[in-house]
């Protein structure tokens, strides 16, 4: 399906409308979406709760073989995408700091360059689905890591974490999965634990819909876009939410994430 799938859609886009209409009936016919109408996040927590077992993979256009954890270690071999660079620097503005959470991690691979980066700092990464954590914390382990630590949970009960338990409190591409219905929660839950800043890396909406209130999302190319000022602004002040986008090249694999990625930041103070 993917090698039909991105000739066509690449043919597509030399006509933007019908490219942007095909792309809307493809996403709202998606069957997780579908589920997502009667019971919301659910639908896509149980997906991704259980995405190990399916044999396909996120990331095909890095090689790798690993039997039945391809999918996992598809993320783990994707340490070198441009687009963690990018986050890392971003991340790298707040120090000093002693402490770092990463919301939706996977296997840890933000957090492996990060540990090199600054091997003194505690570094916590949370994910929904259980395998990625246990292929994470082993592939740590082979690296002689003992600063990173990975343990299951969802996004909106962050419950094993004491408020204002890090310094920054980090997602890459975690939101874009969370609906209308929990996104405040999940903002809620990342700001109870975290002293200085969030820092998102996500699919904005940089030409808010009418249908986006508040900034709580539109569902388009199989992900929440949505207006991440609007969002944010309802629990701190305008001025210390920064946004910036994706350089160009950064993601020219995924022309939409070059079009909408973009990290946030929302200052704490």
């Amino acid at each position: 399906m993917m090698k039909v799938r991105k000739p066509l859609e690449s043919q597509l886009r030399k006509w933007p409308r019908l490219y942007g209409l095909s792309a809307a009936v493809y996403s709202a016919l998606q069957p997780v979406h579908l589920k997502e109408h009667f019971i919301g996040t659910k639908a896509q927590e149980n997906r991704w709760a259980r995405r190990h077992l399916n044999k396909s993979k996120d990331w095909n256009l890095i090689p790798h073989t690993d039997g039945e954890d391809e999918w996992v270690t598809g993320y783990w071999d994707s340490r070198d995408h441009g687009h963690r660079a990018f986050l890392l620097e971003k991340i790298s503005a707040y120090l000093p700091f002693s402490s770092m959470l990463e919301v939706g991690c996977n296997c840890g691979p933000n957090l492996y360059l990060l540990t090199r980066k600054y091997p003194y700092v505690n570094l916590c990464g949370v994910d929904i689905n259980p395998r990625a954590i246990e292929k994470g914390n082993e592939l740590l382990r082979a690296e002689g890591i003992s600063t990173v630590r990975l343990s299951v949970a969802k996004a909106d009960d962050l419950s094993q974490f004491a408020d204002k338990s890090f310094n920054v409190t980090f997602t890459n591409s975690l939101l874009m999965y969370i609906g209308p219905d929990k996104i405040r929660q999940v903002i809620t839950e990342m700001l109870r634990v975290t002293r200085t800043a969030l820092v998102l890396l996500e699919r904005h909406c940089f030409q808010p819909q009418h249908g986006d209130p508040g900034g709580l999302g539109t569902y388009r190319y199989n992900a929440w876009e949505r207006d991440y000022i609007a969002l944010l602004s309802q629990f701190i002040p305008q001025e210390q939410i920064n946004l910036s986008s994706i350089p160009e090249g950064v993601w020219s694999d995924s022309p939409r994430w070059q079009e909408t990625g973009a990290v946030i930041e929302a200052v704490i103070k």
